[in-house]
């Protein structure tokens, strides 16, 4: 089963292109709505059917594009508008729910097409511990999604692209200066192997073993939330999570980590989940392919070695 239209969209083309893929799994029509330049309306091509392209003007923030993104909604009549729930996202996905009286949910696991015009949202609920299924009372409807949960399949052949008129909101803020973060660049959405940290660790400088073994699997490094926000030994950024990152990698190494539920939001669509444990009864174990029951001090530079 298949809707009849899907609209996607995202300040940030590579993003895009994964919602298309996801999208067009989901929709009989894909339409992706591409905030930059002619390069960038191109790439997302490969992944989508139709591309409309807004250009970008320099000095402008995302959020100022929304008349544009809106009247492009307008002439495409989805059943659904899927975006990105990122902050930015989040920022435009209110302005266009106002603008196009429709409903808005943030953080959606999956989308399920029940009709050619009709979707049920379903998202996580009480930290985790149960999906609700929320069926829009009718009209539009906007998704937030997490990017990481679709893989960017290009087509067989590119879609067609075409150029929209740049409509721009009544300037409120001016965007004076951009600063880099200080806190370090992670993609734990593309990464293909990950290792995750957990309090079990049981001190900052033992991450260092993780890293080692992390460097040989060619694996991004992420951890639990009371890693990055109780002990603050890790950046938010690499917290995965329900209300953190969610990832789909091929495979996934939980070291030190109990494993709640919280936390397996996070992570259960990893391909393979590996559990490094001293506690036998810990939760991780109902959840992983491969557990090991023992000491990470000793466990991790064990696999370091052996790899």
């Amino acid at each position: 089963m298949k809707v009849r239209k899907i609209v996607v969209y995202s300040e940030d083309t590579k993003t895009a292109c994964r919602l298309a893929s996801g999208a067009m799994a989901m929709a009989t029509e894909v339409t992706a709505v591409i905030l930059g330049s002619k390069e960038d309306a191109e790439m997302a091509a490969d992944y989508c059917g139709q591309v409309v392209l807004v250009p970008g003007q320099e000095g402008r923030m995302a959020e100022e594009y929304v008349p544009a993104v809106e009247k492009i909604i307008r002439e495409e009549d989805p059943v659904l508008v899927l975006m990105a729930s990122t902050r930015r996202g989040k920022c435009a996905a209110g302005r266009l729910a106002v603008r196009l009286e429709a409903g808005a949910v943030t953080e959606v696991k999956a989308v399920e097409p029940v009709s050619d015009h009709e979707v049920l949202l379903k998202k996580m609920v009480y930290g985790g511990a149960a999906v609700a299924s929320l069926k829009p009372a009718g009209g539009l409807s906007i998704a937030l999604v997490n990017a990481g949960s679709f893989e960017a399949e290009k087509l067989p052949r590119p879609g067609a692209v075409r150029e929209a008129a740049v409509c721009l909101e009544e300037r409120r803020m001016v965007c004076t200066e951009i600063q880099p973060k200080t806190e370090e660049r992670v993609n734990l959405n593309g990464a293909k192997r990950i290792i995750g940290v957990g309090r079990g660790i049981g001190a900052q400088e033992k991450i260092a073993l993780v890293e080692a073994l992390a460097q040989k699997l060619g694996a991004e490094l992420a951890c639990s939330r009371p890693i990055a926000e109780g002990e603050k030994w890790m950046p938010k950024n690499r917290y995965l999570g329900v209300s953190g990152v969610v990832v789909k990698p091929e495979v996934y190494v939980a070291c030190g980590i109990s494993g709640q539920v919280q936390h397996m939001v996070g992570v259960n669509e990893a391909r393979v989940i590996i559990a490094v444990n001293k506690d036998k009864n810990a939760p991780i174990f109902k959840h992983c392919d491969y557990g090991i029951v023992g000491d990470l001090n000793k466990v991790v530079p064990a696999l370091t070695q052996l790899l």
